[in-house]
């Protein structure tokens, strides 16, 4: 990604799922474990292993290493991508299939297998997952019947949650050169990401002309005014949610917004100075708040720009650390270190955040040469 940097500023400031569920969904019980060290909030917990996923020849592979270092290498089936949804000694993967469906899977200590939790899931809208309290959740629909699917255990709907309709803000209604003025209209949108803070879920909606953050449990509702598009979020390891935001205005540069959950509002934003080029953005949990990567696929244009931008309660600063080529991915990794991988050598380097000292990952986290590294986590 071609970052344009000037300067930054801190501006103060479904029923066929349901079916789908219901004939797959099998008995999960969460487990999370935290150290001192940890943050508040971690996509992988301390003491939860290491796992690394790759593709090849059309095939994924998870090795799984436990807590005790007793490694479980299975194959996962055919598939194009792989997301890492709960972590630890039980984690649970997303598997998005060659045809664009999806398959939820979980690891089974007891068994050293990969069990099916659900299969068939239609393709539309489930790049955004989130588990919390036993329970899944799922975005089904768009425009008015746009809503979010809370399903326990068993795969039946414990209840449908409905979206807020969001009102058009004035200057999101800027349209790209050559575009053609859209009316403007109050609407529910998509969910571009679902996030879980201290156990409640949190909702991020758009539309062409509007932005907002929900939480599902509360139904308060924080505007996103002047955002309509959805680069990356996470919940920091603070406990705040981070967000890169911008819109189709090509001339808007994305910031950062750092939005407390209780109550639910936007606290500041940072500008990064750069315009979005589309390249994917990985947004990840650490001690302090949370760390953003944007790198573009290799042979892509603009292949060799690689950033990480770390945040906090301070603001955002680019890590000038990250070497470019090291892969378009990035994973949770132990301690104040990440993951970047995906890269065609098939090798996962782990960079601390901390001093920015870069190295290969360790042995848990080797696939074998020329595999392509889809998801890596320790």
């Amino acid at each position: 990604m071609t970052w344009r940097r000037r300067g930054a500023r801190l501006e103060l400031a479904g029923l066929l799922v349901a079916a789908a569920l219901a004939a797959g969904l099998l008995a999960w019980g969460a487990r999370s474990g935290r150290a001192g060290e940890r943050p508040v909030h971690a996509l992988w917990p301390a003491n939860g292993g290491a796992l690394v996923v790759w593709r090849s020849a059309g095939t994924l592979v998870a090795r799984f290493t436990n807590a005790a270092g007793t490694a479980t290498r299975r194959s996962l089936g055919a598939g194009s991508d792989v997301r890492l949804i709960a972590g630890g000694p039980r984690p649970v993967l997303l598997v998005t299939e060659p045809g664009g469906g999806h398959r939820l899977l979980r690891f089974s200590p007891a068994s050293a297998a990969w069990t099916t939790i659900a299969a068939a899931l239609p393709p539309d809208d489930l790049t955004n997952v989130a588990l919390s309290r036993g329970r899944f959740y799922l975005p089904v629909g768009t425009g008015r019947h746009a809503a979010v699917l809370a399903t326990d255990a068993a795969g039946r709907v414990v209840t449908r949650l409905a979206l807020p309709i969001l009102e058009p803000y004035p200057t999101a209604l800027v349209p790209a050169p050559g575009a053609a003025i859209e009316p403007a209209r109050p609407g529910r949108g998509r969910v571009r990401a679902l996030l879980v803070a201290g156990g409640d879920v949190l909702a991020v909606t758009a539309t062409d002309q509007a932005a907002a953050i929900t939480d599902l449990r509360t139904r308060k509702t924080a505007s996103l005014a002047g955002y309509t598009r959805l680069a990356g979020a996470t919940v920091g390891g603070d406990g705040f949610v981070y967000l890169l935001a911008g819109r189709s205005d090509p001339a808007f540069t994305l910031r950062f917004l750092r939005v407390a959950v209780h109550p639910l509002r936007v606290l500041w934003t940072w500008d990064t100075d750069a315009a979005s080029d589309g390249a994917a953005v990985t947004a990840l949990p650490t001690r302090f708040g949370a760390a953003f990567y944007a790198a573009a696929a290799p042979g892509s244009p603009g292949s060799s720009d690689a950033d990480l931008w770390l945040i906090d309660s301070t603001g955002a600063r680019r890590d000038a650390a990250v070497s470019t080529g090291l892969g378009p991915r990035m994973g949770p990794g132990r301690g104040d270190s990440v993951l970047l991988y995906g890269g065609p050598s098939g090798a996962v380097t782990r960079l601390d955040t901390d001093d920015g000292v870069s190295g290969r990952a360790d042995a848990r986290l080797h696939a074998p040469s020329g595999a392509t590294v889809l998801l890596a986590a320790d």
